[in-house]
């Protein structure tokens, strides 16, 4: 059967993973059709860290030649003290880096990625994209899965990928397993011009201040133009049970008051008019059935404190791409074969992210204990993530 007449897939949304399963499945020959709830094709939000096994999985897909000129290479990943300004530990992201994990680590605005991935779409034959399409139900009829919008329109397709972000209406309908986790953690960014950056020693690195419930991390984006800045605090009043007024300014300085003037003069960096709470899932199988699967954020979000939740959802679109292309026309085999492959591997990111968010937002004991074992590597130690960055093959 001819690309041209084999059924295509429905994506259900537009954001970085739906727009790679589609560039994923076109590479291997296979038609998509993606569909975003929203007016236009577009991403909300600042930077993204590409560890090594995303930065692989997007040269597979062709769209680093046209990125790397809006991506910054990390020379190294810091943690910084924030309570004392004092260097706690580093990794190197140089040649030894490079050559372990056979890739750079690179910095890049979620935009500039997001905008290469459309545009890579954009020119794929394979690829119908269209916008205001919002998912009211689907069917799995056994020989397709037929899905119907708010506009009234209805498409069928081959198979259904949900890939409709951390509130996904597939998910609902799949699993009905509930809204997702909040962490009671909460995020302020900002993106400043180079030269209102008081501080520049710090220019071609990933640096994370890091204290008692808080931390505060800074990179350069879209070419080393500009600063990214993101400001996060772990609620105290979220703890106490305080579910709807939690993570605001007063509480951002408040948390903050006890890191250095440095520090604190960093938060004018952020924008105080918008946060971001934090939200999560306990990590579960299930998100397959019959011909419909979850993908990304949809199927297993995580915090940001492994920086991999974009990296993980690129790289479910490789997956799946490849084992729908294996399994030809038995697209159920495809799709639990595509599950049980990945449900470990981001379980173990979701689970990590949060015991990392812990480490850096030791304080006590616990602090104290966590700043003595990091004085003890060196900028050339990897294992704590040779398992994440060394990735998969496509």
């Amino acid at each position: 059967m001819s690309t041209k007449t084999r059924p295509e897939i429905l994506i259900i949304g537009g954001g970085i993973g739906g727009v790679a399963t589609a560039l994923a499945l076109a590479r291997r020959g296979m038609r998509s059709r993606v569909l975003e709830k929203a007016p236009e094709f577009g991403e909300i939000g600042y930077g993204i860290q590409q560890g090594p096994n995303a930065y692989r999985m997007l040269d597979w897909l062709g769209v680093m030649k046209d990125l790397e000129p809006q991506a910054v290479f990390t020379n190294s990943l810091i943690l910084i003290d924030a309570l004392t300004d004092r260097e706690l530990t580093r990794i190197s992201c140089g040649d030894a880096f490079r050559r372990h994990f056979r890739a750079p680590y690179t910095v890049v605005h979620r935009r500039d990625l997001h905008g290469a991935l459309l545009e890579a779409c954009r020119k794929r034959p394979e690829i119908a994209l269209h916008t205001s399409k919002e998912l009211v139900s689907f069917e799995d009829r056994g020989g397709g899965v037929v899905a119907r919008f708010a506009d009234s329109s209805e498409y069928q397709g081959r198979a259904l990928i949900g890939a409709d972000g951390l509130r996904s209406r597939v998910r609902e309908t799949l699993m009905d397993d509930g809204p997702p986790r909040p962490a009671g953690h909460v995020t302020y960014r900002g993106v400043i011009p180079l030269d209102q950056v008081k501080d520049q020693s710090h220019f071609d690195d990933m640096v994370i201040w890091i204290g008692p419930n808080l931390h505060f991390v800074q990179y350069r984006l879209r070419g080393g133009t500009v600063m990214n800045n993101v400001a996060t605090v772990v609620s105290d009043k979220f703890a106490r049970g305080e579910r709807h007024d939690y993570g605001g300014p007063d509480e951002l300085a408040e948390v903050f008051s006890r890191t250095t003037p440095h520090v604190q003069e960093m938060l004018g960096y952020v924008g105080k008019d918008k946060n971001w709470v934090l939200h999560d899932r306990e990590p579960r199988p299930g998100w397959t059935r019959g011909k419909v699967a979850l993908l990304g954020d949809a199927a297993h979000p995580t915090l940001q404190y492994l920086a991999q939740g974009a990296c993980m959802a690129i790289e479910d679109a490789v997956v799946l791409s490849g084992k729908l292309e294996k399994a030809g026309s038995d697209v159920d085999a495809a799709l639990r074969a595509y599950e049980q492959e990945r449900y470990l591997r981001t379980a173990r990111v979701t689970i990590t992210s949060r015991i990392f968010g812990d480490i850096i937002h030791a304080n006590g004991g616990a602090r104290d204990l966590r700043n003595h074992l990091l004085a003890q590597r060196t900028p050339e130690t990897f294992w704590e993530v040779d398992w994440l960055y060394r990735g998969i093959e496509a």
